[in-house]
């Protein structure tokens, strides 16, 4: 896991500006900073080592035919079983070499072959040509711009704004934000003329015409399947292999979720108990968000030891700025700041590696608005009997009343045409103090995102435009700043390309039975515990108390930051009518959705911080 950069373009650069980009980063990377220089090219690196600990692992790094060049930030998971496949010569044990070797093999037909996260650039000076290539679900970050005709890729945006210090906020990106809530979800980001690589996408420079086009490598696959959950645990257990890889310690972010369960109980299995495995999980200083029970539970249960670390409200205030700095975009809530607070407390220097369990939700059909498209695909078929069984079930499970499900389902369908509701099936209600345009930030919705949108399952539609285009991409980028920022490498086993593809694969039918979400998912799990088997049947779909600490401990803060007569966002907002709300929140025990005001708290930050020309 590194952080690389490149300056691409005809006209000579001074050496002295990658040194700046890397710099900026190198945070991801403390072990070691690495460049290279060609006549159109400049390539930097600053590693952070987890395979192959020595020198013959820094980068730049070239192959042995010296044609190729290669910067590269994260793991190839599969490298051993390459390398032996094709019988691959290495100076070294570092998966960037087998890659760059690799790639000199097949050129770009080697992408298909990688299981991993990755983000890297390759020059190749016979050619003149370069490649920035981003893993498929887009994992690993990379962020270019164009200045005078001249490329710059960076890891992160701070990189680039080192030395493009001209950047301005990208006004049309904060609009579609506030209004729906998506983010992420294309090439562009909260900064004018600064792009990322799509993922499952590489962007091929000519540097000899500068010319630029960029070239889809993989998609997901529909075709219907059969479910075998024994396949199923086979690639699941396979993953949890692959990614415990390291010539460093590896540790283990714990929630009380189905993930975490899952997690360990298949570790517990394969590693015949916790080995050297550094397990940590965060809590709240809040009684009605204390999981702390429910994982001293897990710990007793699996005979894992698990640290633990206590979220305050101070904790909130005293770390949103550095948070909001490494992110340098807006990021989810208050549990990426505790993500932030727990890596950079809980673990030991040595430990390099850590495991999560994000994703479950995302291809599994875990979310609460998901149950509603499930029942439009049961009505499709004329599964009456069946739709109205799973819903009596699923308002059993969810506890809701019949007035309460029909708002629920009427607000998911809301949300799936104009985007914007929370996982809980929530929407925030604040369409008066937003001065943008309706009908613009609706077409570029239905244009952008929606019309890609093509199975014939609307549960799958769903599946496939959270995976893609919005949950999944913010979730994905706030892990990795809030690891990368204290140079940990988070892993995420549940995304493996394979496991990801196995349940796009499924019917609707597969995703919920009997009401309950992510039955298939469940599976993987195969403990009979009662304990662990009740924390399993719930869902938190409000996993932390950000709206009450907004209400309560939190409200001062936020009131003088969203008060400020500075912050308007440029004419989008009306200030009178926020401050009314902002009073009005605090008050009415009835709004249960702080989604909208965070939102604001994360674009103060960046309009006071950057301003907007």
């Amino acid at each position: 896991m590194c952080g690389i950069a490149s300056i691409v373009g005809s006209q000579p650069q001074n050496s002295e500006t990658i040194k700046k980009m890397i710099n900026s980063i190198s945070h991801r990377g403390p072990d070691h900073q690495g460049f290279f220089s060609d006549k159109n090219i400049q390539l930097g690196s600053c590693r952070l080592s987890i395979f192959d600990l020595s020198s013959k692992g820094n980068m730049p790094m070239n192959d042995t035919s010296k044609r190729f060049t290669i910067v590269f930030n994260g793991e190839i998971y599969n490298f051993k079983e390459l390398k032996s496949k094709y019988d691959l010569k290495t100076n070294s044990n570092s998966d960037t070499e087998v890659l760059i070797e690799l790639f000199n093999k097949f050129g770009t037909n080697c992408f298909k072959e990688l299981n991993g996260i990755f983000a890297f650039i390759i020059h190749d000076k016979i050619h003149h040509k370069v490649y920035c290539v981003r893993d498929r679900l887009g994992i690993k970050p990379l962020f270019y711009t164009k200045k005078n005709n001249i490329f710059y890729f960076c890891s992160e945006i701070k990189g680039i704004r080192a030395v493009c210090h001209e950047m301005t906020i990208n006004n049309d990106i904060v609009e579609f934000y506030l209004k729906n809530s998506i983010y992420d979800f294309s090439h562009e980001t909260f900064f004018k003329n600064v792009y990322q690589v799509k993922q499952a996408s590489y962007i091929e420079i000519d540097l000899n015409s500068n010319q630029f086009k960029t070239q889809k490598y993989w998609s997901l696959d529909s075709s219907p399947k059969k479910s075998d959950s024994n396949y199923l645990k086979s690639i699941f257990d396979k993953s949890l292999i692959l990614q415990q890889l390291s010539d460093t310690k590896v540790g283990l972010n714990i929630s009380n979720g189905i993930d975490s369960n899952i997690i360990i109980s298949r570790l517990n299995r394969l590693n015949k108990g916790q080995k050297n495995i550094l397990a940590n999980s965060y809590f709240y200083s809040d009684n009605e968000f204390d999981h702390s029970k429910d994982i001293k539970l897990m710990s007793s249960y699996y005979n894992w030891k698990i640290g633990l670390r206590e979220i305050k409200p101070s904790d909130i205030i005293e770390n949103f700025p550095e948070v909001a700095d490494y992110q340098d975009e807006p990021f989810p809530g208050i549990s990426t700041i505790s993500k932030h607070i727990l890596i950079k407390n809980n673990y030991s220097e040595d430990c390099k590696v850590i495991l999560e369990g994000q994703g479950g939700d995302d291809i599994a059909a875990g979310y609460k608005y998901y149950f509603p498209f499930f029942l439009i695909d049961k009505f499709k078929k004329y599964q009456f009997i069946s739709g109205i069984n799973e819903t009596i079930n699923f308002m059993k499970i969810e506890k809701m009343h019949l007035n309460k499900f029909f708002k629920f389902f009427l607000n998911s369908i809301k949300g799936y045409y104009r985007g914007g509701i929370s996982a809980d099936g929530t929407i925030s209600n604040y369409d008066k103090i937003i001065n943008v345009n309706q009908k613009e930030i609706n077409r570029r919705y239905q244009n952008e995102i929606l019309k890609f949108c093509k199975d014939k399952s609307y549960l799958k539609k769903i599946i496939y435009r959270d995976l893609i285009y919005t949950k999944l991409p913010r979730i994905l980028r706030s892990v990795d700043r809030a690891s990368m920022a204290y140079g940990k490498e988070i892993r995420v086993p549940i995304l493996d390309h394979n496991i990801v593809e196995y349940f796009y694969s499924l019917e609707s039918k597969d995703y919920i039975d009997k009401g309950l979400m992510r039955s298939h998912y469940r599976k993987l799990f195969d403990n009979n515990s009662p304990e662990i088997n009740k924390i399993l049947i719930k869902k938190n779909y409000v996993p932390d108390p950000q709206t009450k600490w907004l209400k309560n401990q939190l409200y001062p803060w936020m009131y003088d930051k969203l008060s400020n007569s500075k912050f308007d966002l440029n004419g989008m907002i009306d200030k009178k009518k926020l401050i009314n709300y902002l009073e009005i929140f605090k008050r009415n025990k009835g709004i249960n959705n702080s989604n909208f005001l965070w939102k604001l708290l994360n674009l103060e930050h960046i309009y006071q911080k950057y301003n907007s020309s």
